[in-house]
């Protein structure tokens, strides 16, 4: 059965320990409570694939931040635009640099990234491999909302749950891709079009998020 510990920045060491195992972490988040795994390590990153029962993979979110985004992509200027903001609960879609193993991207040539709170900035910057991500979750109906029931959906699959109470929104970030011609948000979650046009006047919404 897995270790539930108390969130502060005293555990941050402990994480990155058992990320650098090999292990799956559950921790949560201002948003919801994701997975999380060392992205270089091939078997680790599949575990939150397994976990979370994709057939067929889809791309996990690589957790970072303005200070280590370029080992991984080089971003456009409205893609630095955005994750400027970061902290910021939104997810940006960007290329990358071919570094990141195939379960981490699923074959894309784009990835995911976020750094919706300040535990992720802090934690990003003090572990020294990349960091990928899902919501711990098993599709839309069974989802961690707090570190018990964490436990008991995946505690006999993960080391080390980090428990922070009920996520602040409890709703997914707003999904923006700036591989496209023009950044276009792809859903919305707790930020809103109105929020992102004073950064980007010229971002699109997809004709089905057009009223």
């Amino acid at each position: 059965m897995s270790q539930i510990c108390p969130k502060s920045v005293n555990i941050i060491p402990q994480i990155i320990d058992v990320l650098n195992k090999g292990e799956i972490v559950i921790l949560h988040t201002d948003i919801v409570y994701i997975f999380l795994a060392n992205g270089l390590n091939e078997n680790s990153a599949n575990k939150i694939h397994e976990l979370k029962r994709w057939n067929p993979r889809k791309p996990l979110v690589l957790l970072s931040n303005q200070e280590r985004i370029s080992e991984y992509s080089n971003l456009s200027k409205d893609a630095q635009i955005l994750v400027n903001q970061f902290p910021y609960p939104i997810s940006v879609i960007i290329p990358h640099r071919n570094n990141l193993p195939e379960t981490v991207t699923a074959g894309h040539n784009t990835i995911f990234v976020s750094c919706p709170d300040d535990f992720i900035y802090n934690l990003v910057n003090r572990c020294p491999f990349p960091i990928v991500s899902g919501t711990a979750s098993l599709g839309g109906d069974y989802r961690a909302t707090n570190a018990k029931t964490a436990q008991d959906l995946f505690g006999k699959d993960v080391s080390l749950i980090v428990d922070g109470g009920k996520p602040k929104y409890g709703i997914r970030t707003t999904l923006i891709d700036c591989s496209l011609p023009l950044p276009t948000i792809m859903n919305f979650g707790i930020i809103s079009y109105d929020d992102l046009r004073p950064l980007l006047p010229h971002i699109e919404l997809p004709s089905h998020l057009r009223k």
